[in-house]
């Protein structure tokens, strides 16, 4: 049997109802499309098969990625896995992009800008104007901190910023005594995370792909030192 200690499997949630829309999602709470739950249950099947069981599983607040990290759950049959959600993990904020297709956002602020705003890391859209904000956070206010504690508008750089509070105080640790943890999240917050673990470069990241549904595999050893990652397909 694989000895799967130290071992973080890290997921992006399955295609969203604005995913197939093109749409800017952020930290607006779409759900999966049925196409979406498919490939969250086609995932348990490969972890399953792959014969791992998790300690502990790690997600956003928003429905795309706790949904499917349910239907993960009832695959692998771990109904009662601990799961920790938090608002830290979720998709970075969009700011004014958010809602726009993608191809309409180019138009009104131009591919490049669209395009940095998209890829780069230190840059950050245009913030959302003052009433969408106060819907958007109203809509998920039950599992966020007060709104004035929360961004307009997100660069990757400070995604970046609050999904290592969420590696520092929690995935860490547990991967440090040996726990083989779940993290299901979204594109932005884990290319955040996975530029910290692999030690991307800030020009570098622009290339790096987080696909729906396709698994990563990072071995660590116990002093949290990267030993291995690879696709969970390989």
């Amino acid at each position: 049997m694989n000895d799967y200690r130290h071992t973080l499997v890290v997921l992006r949630h399955g295609q969203s109802e604005w995913n197939s829309q093109n749409r800017f999602t952020g930290w607006v709470d779409v759900g999966l499309t049925p196409t979406g739950v498919e490939h969250a249950r086609g995932v348990g099947a490969q972890l399953r098969g792959a014969g791992l069981r998790f300690d502990l599983a790690v997600t956003s607040v928003l429905k795309r990625a706790v949904g499917t990290l349910a239907h993960l759950q009832q695959t692998l049959q771990q109904p009662y896995l601990p799961v920790v959600q938090t608002w830290r993990l979720n998709d970075r904020h969009y700011g004014a992009l958010t809602g726009l297709e993608k191809d309409q956002a180019a138009q009104i602020y131009g591919a490049d800008a669209v395009r940095r705003w998209r890829r780069g890391f230190g840059d950050a859209p245009p913030p959302m104007p003052a009433d969408a904000q106060r819907r958007l956070v109203a809509a998920i206010a039950d599992v966020m901190p007060p709104a004035d504690q929360l961004p307009d508008t997100e660069s990757l750089r400070d995604t970046q910023a609050r999904v290592l509070h969420v590696w520092n105080g929690c995935i860490g640790p547990a991967l440090q005594a040996g726990r083989t943890v779940l993290l299901v999240g979204h594109g932005n917050s884990l290319r955040a995370l996975l530029k910290h673990l692999y030690r991307i470069d800030d020009d570098a990241v622009t290339t790096l792909e987080v696909e729906h549904a396709q698994a990563a595999v990072l071995r660590f050893d116990d002093r949290l030192r990267l030993q291995s990652h690879r696709p969970l397909a390989d």
